[in-house]
Formats: structure tokens, C-alpha cells, sequence
């Protein structure tokens, strides 16, 4: 199955691939951020803990069809990931977002 692409007036949600960790891994890890996450979520985050991540639960899960995860990007820089979305398969937890601290309070996840 193939993941589209999703755009809003302001955002392009691309969904997620191996090159994006290291955006990810730079904007990510802040307790700010994490402490509203999964308690699966290690911390302090690892410093190679979005590349695991991606390549080791994440794209296998969206490969498998039990996942749909996409990067969160600006429409006025959609080389830029600012967060990512998630959902899931499962009767508990089945979605989870985060936005990095520079986008907060702009509206973008009322």
C-alpha cells in the first residue's frame, strides 16, 4: 500500500523515510516534546535514536500496513521537517503527533 501525500493550507505531510532522521534527530529530542509521548519513548533520547527508530520500528510497521507515519513540513519549506504524525493499528494508543518547539504556538495543531 502505498502512503500518500497529505496537504492542509499550510502543510505537507510526506510520509516518513530513512533520510529524514537526521532533521528529526535535531529537532526531537526535548523534554518539552517527549514528556507528552509514549513512555516507550527512551530518555534521555539517544543520539542515533531517530535513525533506530525509523529504521528499525517505523518503516517496517508501514511496510507491514500497521502504521502510517508522516513528516509534518511547512508548505513554505517542504524540505523542512517541524514534527511528524502517526497512526496505528491498535485498539489503544493508536495515534501520536509531536511538533518541534520552534512551531508551537502557531496554530498549526489546535
Amino acid at each position: 500500500m502505498t502512503i500518500p501525500i497529505l496537504e492542509t493550507p499550510r502543510l505537507v505531510l510526506r510520509p516518513l523515510q530513512l533520510e529524514d532522521a537526521d532533521q528529526v534527530q535535531a529537532l526531537f529530542p526535548h523534554w518539552e516534546i517527549v514528556c507528552f509521548l509514549n513512555s516507550a519513548v527512551p530518555w534521555p533520547y539517544p543520539t542515533d535514536g531517530a535513525f533506530t527508530f525509523f529504521r528499525d520500528v517505523a518503516l517496517p510497521a508501514m511496510a507491514r500496513g500497521d502504521e502510517w507515519v508522516w513528516t509534518i513540513r511547512p508548505k513554505s519549506d517542504p524540505h523542512r521537517v517541524i514534527g511528524s504524525i502517526g497512526l496505528k493499528r491498535s485498539e489503544e494508543e493508536n495515534r501520536g503527533f509531536w511538533l518541534g518547539l520552534p512551531w508551537h504556538g502557531h496554530g498549526l495543531m489546535t
